[in-house]
C-alpha cells in the first residue's frame, strides 16, 4: 500500500519548485517606457526618509507564488520582521502559480495604485520587469541609504551578475535554487557505481544509466527520469558558455531570435533523444508535475534531475515528517506517511564538461513604484530579508538557498548542513551556485514565456513523437522569432 501514496508527498516537491516555471509574458507598465540607462542608482527614486515621516504604521503587501514549505518560509520572514519593529506591517499573500501572479501584475500595471508594495517574481521575469519600468531598483535604494551601502557586498557572485542589468542590481532580495541530480544510492551500489562519485558529465551520466540498466534491478524500468523542460536545456547550454538567444544572450538588447538549432543545442538534444531511444531515459512530458517524482519514489527510476527547492519536502517525505501545510490542496491525512526505504543522494547537475555549471534559478523580489512611504517601508523589509539572521531562517524554512555568502558561514546553518540529511543536500546545492560563472549567467528574455513554450513543445515532440531534432528545433526557433518581434514592438507591454 505504500506505493499508492508516493505520488502525494513527492508531487509536493514540484509545488515548492518555482524556478523552472514559465513566465516572461509582458504587461502594461506605468510611466515612461524608456529602458533605463547604465549607471549608478538614483536616490530620488527610493525616498528612504519617508518612512520616518509617515504617520502611523505603513502596510507592505507582498505578493508571492510559493507553495508548501516555501510559503511557510516567507510567512515566517514576515512574522519575524513584524515582531522586530512597530513602524511597518508586512502582509504576505499567495497569488497562486507564477503564471497567475504575473497575470495579476500585468493587470495591476495599468493601475499602479493596485500594485503590491513588493512582488517575488520568477527569475525569468527579469527583462520584463526592467522593460515595464515599474520598479525601484536595489541600486536606487543603495544610493539613497548610505547605511546600507554594504548590504549586497557578500552576494553570491552569480546572483549579483544574473540580476544586474545595465550595470544596476535590480531586485532587492532573492530566492535561489538550481537543478541537482537526485539518485538512488541502493541502486548505485547494486550496479557497482560509487555513491561518493556520482556522474559529473553527460557522458558519465549515460555510462551510469547503462550500468544501472545492465544490473537488472528489480522494478527498475528506465534509469534516468527527465522532464522535457526547457529549464534543463538552458542550464546545459549556459554551462557551456553557449547563448540561447542572440544579442549577447539578450544582455546586449532585446533578442530577435532563439538559438535552439545551434550545434551546441542540437548536440544536447540528440543526447537526450538517444538516451530515450536506448531505453535509458524515462521521458516525462513538460506539463506533467508528478510522474518524474513518482518514478523515483516507486524506484522504477534511479536518477532524477530536478530543482534543489524540492529538497526539504523530499526529506520530509522520507523521514515521515510531512504535515498538511507542506501539501496545499491535498485533502488527505499525510501524517505518519514515511518512505524510509528510499536512500537518496544528491549531486551537482552533470554538465557537458563538468558538474554544477548553468544559471541562477528561483525568484527575485522587487519594489514597485508606489507612494514614498510605501517604497521606504518595502525597502526596510528588504534590508531585514538580506540580514544574516533572516537569510539563515529563510534557508532553513523555505527550501531555497542563501543568496548571501555570509549566511553560509553562520554556525546555525553550518550545523544543519553538517548534521542533517536535508542540510547536507542543501550544502551541495549551494556549492553549485558558487560554481556558476558570473560572466555568463544565462539569458535575458522579455518574451520568455513564448521561448519556453516552444522549447518545451519541441522537446516533447522529439521524445514522444520521434520528431527529427534538427527540424523540430528549427521550427521552434521560427515561432520564437515571431514572438520576439511582437515583443520588440512594445517592450514591457505586449
Amino acid at each position: 500500500m505504500r506505493t499508492r501514496w508516493l505520488a502525494v508527498p513527492l508531487a509536493a516537491a514540484v509545488l515548492v519548485a518555482g524556478c523552472g516555471g514559465d513566465n516572461g509574458e509582458e504587461g502594461e507598465g506605468p510611466g515612461d517606457k524608456t529602458v533605463p540607462t547604465a549607471g549608478a542608482g538614483k536616490a530620488e527614486n527610493c525616498p528612504v526618509d519617508a518612512l520616518a515621516a509617515a504617520k502611523g504604521q505603513v502596510e507592505v503587501n507582498v505578493w508571492y507564488a510559493f507553495q508548501g514549505v516555501a510559503a511557510k518560509g516567507i510567512e515566517k520572514l514576515a512574522a519575524d520582521y513584524n515582531a522586530s519593529q512597530d513602524k511597518v506591517v508586512v502582509k504576505v499573500a499567495n497569488q497562486g502559480s507564477y503564471e497567475e501572479q504575473l497575470g495579476k501584475y500585468k493587470t495591476a500595471l495599468a493601475k499602479p495604485d493596485s500594485l503590491p508594495e513588493m512582488v517575488t517574481a520568477e527569475d525569468t521575469n527579469a527583462r520584463f520587469i526592467l522593460d515595464s519600468n515599474s520598479v525601484v531598483t536595489a541600486e536606487d535604494c543603495l544610493a539613497a541609504d548610505p547605511d546600507a551601502k554594504d548590504l549586497y557586498d557578500d552576494l553570491v557572485p552569480a546572483v549579483r551578475a544574473a540580476y544586474s542589468i545595465d550595470d544596476k542590481l535590480q531586485p532587492v532580495a532573492f530566492g535561489v535554487s538550481n537543478p541537482v541530480l537526485y539518485f538512488n544510492q541502493a541502486h548505485f551500489r547494486a550496479a557497482g557505481i560509487d555513491t561518493t562519485k556520482p556522474p559529473s558529465t553527460l557522458d558519465e551520466l549515460r555510462a551510469a544509466a547503462e550500468k544501472l540498466k545492465a544490473a537488472n534491478i528489480a522494478g527498475l524500468e528506465q534509469p534516468l527520469v527527465l522532464k522535457m523542460d526547457s529549464w534543463f536545456l538552458e542550464h546545459w547550454l549556459t554551462g557551456q558558455g553557449e547563448a540561447v538567444v542572440d544579442k549577447d544572450n539578450g544582455r546586449g538588447g532585446i533578442p530577435t531570435k532563439a538559438l535552439l538549432e545551434s550545434d551546441a543545442a542540437l548536440e544536447v538534444v540528440n543526447w537526450i533523444k538517444k538516451m530515450v531511444d536506448d531505453g535509458l531515459v524515462k521521458a516525462v512530458r513538460s506539463n506533467d508535475d508528478i510522474s518524474s517524482y513518482l518514478a523515483v519514489a516507486t524506484q522504477s527510476g534511479s536518477m532524477l534531475i530536478e530543482t534543489s527547492a524540492a529538497i526539504t519536502t523530499i526529506d520530509a517525505a522520507i523521514a515521515g515528517t510531512l504535515d498538511p501545510s507542506m501539501l496545499p490542496g491535498v485533502d488527505i491525512d499525510v501524517s505518519g506517511i514515511k518512505f524510509d526505504t528510499l536512500e537518496v543522494g544528491v549531486a551537482l547537475l552533470p554538465g557537458k564538461a563538468q558538474a554544477g555549471k548553468g544559471q541562477i534559478g528561483g525568484n527575485a523580489w522587487y519594489i514597485p513604484k508606489k507612494k514614498p512611504e510605501e517604497i521606504a517601508a518595502a525597502w526596510d523589509f528588504a534590508k531585514y530579508v538580506n540580514s544574516r539572521e533572516a537569510q539563515v531562517g529563510w534557508t532553513l524554512t523555505s527550501g531555497y538557498l542563501p543568496s548571501h555568502q555570509d549566511a553560509a558561514d553562520d554556525p546555525t546553518l553550518v550545523e544543519d548542513w553538517t548534521k542533517t540529511r536535508k542540510g547536507g543536500w542543501s550544502k551541495i546545492a549551494y556549492q553549485g551556485t558558487l560554481s556558476l560563472d558570473p560572466d555568463f549567467t544565462g539569458p535575458l528574455i522579455g518574451a520568455y514565456a513564448a521561448f519556453r513554450t516552444e522549447a518545451r513543445a519541441a522537446l516533447d515532440a522529439i521524445a514522444f513523437e520521434g520528431a527529427d531534432p534538427a527540424a523540430r528545433l528549427k521550427e521552434a526557433d521560427e515561432r520564437i522569432a515571431t514572438a520576439f518581434a511582437a515583443y520588440a514592438q512594445n517592450p514591457g507591454q505586449s
